[in-house]
């Protein structure tokens, strides 16, 4: 696996409750690094009063897909805003992307802005079993066992062929999710800064 040129973009997936936002809040406080996070994204958009806003908010309520565009509709204007941004360092997508489809399509917007070679992708690996764990522990609305079962299928169907389109590509980062937050923190830089990142 080469080095990655600047600005860099870090992917991190991994199963429901792996650490994706702990680990991209630590490695964007580390780096500078935009923190671009889809879940995020999607709430405040729901927040508007608009025909889209509360559509989403019902689709989001009951645990359902948002639509590929619909995500893009967000991501573009900060990859824009990035694009022209002198300072930027580079940019952490938190969860996504969440389909063969979206990553498809992230391939094509990196490559419209030069970015295509910029691109590494870490895979925080846990069990289905941990994430069940870590995940009724949390104590949300959305996380009880019927959810989290949803989910887990989800991302065993969706999320899985993401991830081996990346293993194909050469740019896929396994690391072990079932530690302290601070060794996989540590592992992560390790490896990143094998890579150029540092």
């Amino acid at each position: 696996m080469p080095s990655l040129r600047k600005p860099y973009l870090i992917v991190i997936l991994g199963r429901p409750g792996s650490g994706k936002g702990t680990q991209a809040a630590l490695l964007e406080k580390k780096f500078k690094f935009e923190h671009l996070s889809t879940g995020a994204l999607l709430r405040e958009r729901n927040k508007h009063r608009d025909f889209v806003g509360r559509t989403l908010k019902k689709v989001m309520n009951v645990g359902g897909l948002v639509p590929t565009p619909l995500v893009f509709q967000l991501w573009m204007p900060r990859l824009e805003r990035f694009r022209h941004d002198k300072k930027f360092k580079g940019v952490i997508l938190d969860g996504s992307p969440r389909k063969l489809y979206e990553a498809r399509m992230l391939d094509e917007a990196l490559d419209f802005y030069g970015w295509g070679q910029n691109m590494i992708v870490l895979n925080l690996i846990i069990s289905p079993e941990e994430a069940m764990k870590r995940l009724l522990k949390r104590d949300r609305h959305d996380d009880d066992r019927d959810d989290i079962k949803r989910r887990l299928a989800w991302f065993r169907i969706e999320v899985i062929p993401v991830l081996r389109f990346y293993q194909r590509k050469d740019i896929r980062v396994d690391i072990d999710g079932e530690r302290s937050v601070e060794t996989i923190h540590k592992d992560i830089l390790r490896k990143l800064k094998k890579l150029g990142i540092r």
